[in-house]
This record gives structure tokens, C-alpha cells and sequence, in this order.
């Protein structure tokens, strides 16, 4: 996410259609691997779910919508908050890991 969503017309982008599975995925909902492209987002709206993006007036509205976990894109750097209640990191930010190449 860090490195292909890092500019705020990306982020907006991405935003822009709604709840996200999965950001860097090679694979459809039903499992199967792309046939265009190597690796995409995976949306809610691509398997025809009506889940456009929300605005919340605080990010206390916003960190209690019951996900796992909420990202925020704010002064060009994306922030990551736990909000996983049953955790002690629970509405803190945390490190948002960048996967390693295999």
C-alpha cells in the first residue's frame, strides 16, 4: 500500500471505490488468477456489493466502524490504527509492514 498508493490522487483512487478485501491481490473473489494483470485491489463493489466510501466527521466516528484495522492517508504518509478492540493496542497507530520480497 506504502509504495503504490503514496501520493494523495492514488490514495483518493483508491478511496474513491469503496471497502477493500484485499489491496495486492493476483487472485478474483472466486479464487482464480487474473488473466489481465498481475496484481490489483480487490474490492467489495467488483463482486457487485454496494459499499461506497464513507466520510466520517472525526476519526473517533471513523476508528469505530468495528473493522480490524483503519488506515488514514494524512500529509502524504499513510497511518495505521489497530482497532481490533480486543487487543492492547486498540485504537493506536501501528506499523504499517511492507512485505519482503520472496
Amino acid at each position: 500500500m506504502v509504495e503504490h498508493f503514496n501520493s494523495y490522487e492514488k490514495a483518493a483512487e483508491l478511496i474513491d471505490n469503496g471497502d477493500v478485501s484485499c489491496l495486492w491481490t493476483d487472485k478474483d473473489w472466486d479464487g482464480n488468477k487474473w488473466s489481465d494483470c498481475k496484481y490489483q485491489v480487490l474490492t467489495y463493489k467488483m463482486r457487485g456489493e454496494d459499499c461506497p466510501p464513507r466520510l466520517d466527521a472525526t476519526l473517533g466516528k471513523y476508528l469505530a466502524d468495528g473493522e480490524e484495522y483503519a488506515y488514514l492517508f494524512a500529509n502524504g504518509e499513510w497511518v495505521c490504527y489497530d482497532t481490533r478492540d480486543w487487543r492492547d493496542t486498540y485504537k493506536q497507530k501501528i506499523e504499517i509492514k511492507t512485505p519482503v520480497a520472496a
